[in-house]
């Protein structure tokens, strides 16, 4: 397996907005480094979906970056074999606390649990789904709200878009009986079975189509994906959530949330949404 390799060298205090400007293409994070004896510059990295083209991610983000009126000092696309990308951020990630008394732990880093608190460790070697991005956090934060007034023993969970199964694993600490994960892509799928299984959790985990391969209702259903595929799956959705259920979704970023707003307000009634940084995490139900 590939991944496409993006690097932007950037004046330090234009980080958030230079980051901003390519977030989208940001699914398994990205990486900030020091320039050496450079202490005003930072190198900013990430991983793009191999099935892109790396000349045309240029371009775009020059694009972007021209009509922001951002200068960076260089950028650069390219093509890295899996190998070369794993050993590239694996030792970026740390563990990070999702929830209080909740961590979560790469599966390649030590952790002294000197504080005894529940730790889920994260084995990936398809996305940095660690628990440190903005929109796993305020999921599981609304996970956790929104759970505690269930019957737990009841719920049933279902994950769209599971990749590492980190959400979850969470909910399965959280004391959500029955958990379904679903995937369409097919090492996304195995990887949260792997995940489940290391941490001793059963969840059911589905390779497919959310509207023909999930059958039945859940109560709490997430959805931490990206603008375009909730355009196309937010009406799904309803038909596969009870009527009192609760839908907590993520993935959207600033620039695309006007975009996106009204897929929401037309089957959904927003009941909270959270901000942190420049993504917005929704709880909603249906109208």
């Amino acid at each position: 397996m590939q991944w496409i390799e993006v690097s932007i060298v950037c004046e330090r205090v234009a980080t958030d907005e230079v980051t901003t400007l390519f977030d989208d293409y940001a699914d398994n994070g990205i990486i900030e480094e020091d320039i050496e004896e450079q202490p005003n510059l930072i190198k900013l990295t990430l991983y793009a979906d191999p099935a892109l083209d790396a000349d045309v991610i240029k371009e775009d983000l020059e694009k972007r970056l021209t009509e922001a009126n951002i200068t960076v000092k260089s950028i650069d696309a390219h093509i890295l074999d899996e190998s070369t990308w794993l050993n590239s951020w694996q030792q970026y990630i740390e563990p990070t606390e999702i929830l209080p008394n909740i961590v979560i732990k790469p599966a390649w880093q030590e952790y002294d649990n000197v504080d005894n608190k529940t730790v889920i460790e994260i084995d990936s070697d398809i996305s940095f789904g660690t628990g440190s991005h903005e929109t796993t956090r305020t999921c599981a934060e609304l996970l956790k709200a929104y759970s505690e007034s269930m019957d737990l023993d009841k719920v049933t969970c279902l994950d769209i878009g599971t990749g590492t199964g980190i959400l979850l694993l969470v909910a399965a600490q959280l004391g959500i009986k029955h958990l379904v994960g679903i995937d369409i892509e097919e090492y996304a799928a195995n990887q949260a079975k792997i995940n489940c299984e290391n941490n001793n959790v059963n969840a059911e985990i589905i390779c497919g189509d959310l509207d023909t391969d999930f059958e039945g209702t859940a109560q709490l259903i997430l959805a931490n994906l990206t603008v375009d595929p909730l355009k196309v799956l937010l009406p799904q959705i309803g038909k596969k959530l009870e009527d009192n259920g609760i839908l907590i979704i993520s993935g959207i970023i600033d620039d695309r949330y006007d975009e996106i707003l009204p897929f929401i307000t037309e089957c959904w009634h927003i009941i909270e949404e959270r901000v942190a940084g420049p993504w917005h995490t929704f709880a909603l139900e249906k109208l």
